[in-house]
């Protein structure tokens, strides 16, 4: 019944439009139809060759653009013939993308939090600077700082290294740290404020008063963390490549894939496997990653 009156009004208000407008909102329709039709190609494209056989294609014996077979086999195989460097399976690149994603949003978050807590809340020397150098970071491009930053982890001991890689991921001055400060200076005063009253200490305030009202916005920005970091395979290339993580496997075995037992189908099979997790994610939470990202964006 209620979609027949959203419908219902929705006609009435088409009806009412004028000529130019009926044209206006007929092009931005469909331009968003193939627009998204584009997007979503690619996906279709990979599962239509995820589940043929190595047969159906190698399009030197078959010029079929879609399967016939639905070889759905290929899944269950990623598990046996997904193999990187001759002995490290699926399940050991998966294990790494988890821990290595967790840990990062973990340690990432954490200093973001305490950044932006700091510079919204407290007025200090050198606070503008700080501030600035927030903003900088977020505009000098990562190929400009590629080499110096490899050069520091280096030196430090973190390449290879699980025990020390987590204190260059505390980054409290990055995109997170940017759009948690804005939601800070919106929050209320009068609440900390009460909580000082009755004896609450900074790190209780901060703990049991301002993170209840920001969990929303910590948990959109996991997610939407979630999905870069385990999409990354740089950092696991460069720093971590005894540690290999799905992408960074991906990555290998897309070079070696055609001498693997099925071929280019595991590949396939293998990457939308690897990305399911964050389009899952996303798909629940994009609704909160919209609302709070763009909101605390602007706040302040």
């Amino acid at each position: 019944m209620n979609i027949k009156k959203k419908l219902n009004s929705a006609l009435l208000k088409w009806k009412n439009l004028s000529l130019f407008e009926k044209i206006f909102l007929t092009s931005f329709f469909i331009y968003f139809v193939v627009e998204a039709v584009l997007q979503f190609y690619p996906f279709v494209w990979v599962f239509n060759n995820s589940i043929k056989t190595p047969d159906e294609f190698n399009y030197a014996t078959n010029k079929s653009l879609l399967t016939t077979t639905w070889a759905f086999s290929n899944y269950i195989n990623v598990f046996s013939e997904f193999v990187i460097y001759g002995n490290i399976s699926y399940f050991t690149m998966l294990w790494n993308s988890i821990w290595q994603t967790f840990l990062y949003l973990f340690v990432n978050l954490l200093a973001s939090m305490l950044v932006a807590y700091a510079l919204a809340k407290f007025r200090f020397p050198g606070r503008g600077l700080l501030y600035g150098i927030m903003i900088f970071t977020q505009i000098v491009p990562i190929v400009g700082t590629g080499a110096a930053s490899y050069k520091l982890r280096y030196e430090l001991g973190m390449i290879n290294n699980p025990a020390t890689i987590w204190f260059y991921w505390m980054n409290g001055f990055d995109y997170s740290a940017f759009i948690m400060f804005g939601t800070f200076l919106g929050i209320s005063k009068s609440y900390s404020e009460s909580a000082e009253i009755d004896g609450a200490n900074e790190w209780q305030i901060l703990g049991r008063v301002v993170f209840p009202q920001i969990l929303p916005l910590i948990i959109a920005l996991a997610v939407n963390n979630f999905v870069a970091r385990w999409n990354d395979y740089a950092t696991a290339q460069i720093s971590l490549n005894k540690f290999p993580s799905l992408a960074y496997g991906l990555y290998l075995f897309q070079q070696n894939s055609n001498w693997s037992k099925s071929g280019k189908v595991i590949y396939y099979a293998a990457l939308l496997m690897t990305a399911l997790p964050g389009v899952l994610l996303y798909v629940v939470f994009q609704n909160l990653i919209i609302k709070n990202v763009s909101v605390g964006g602007i706040k302040g």
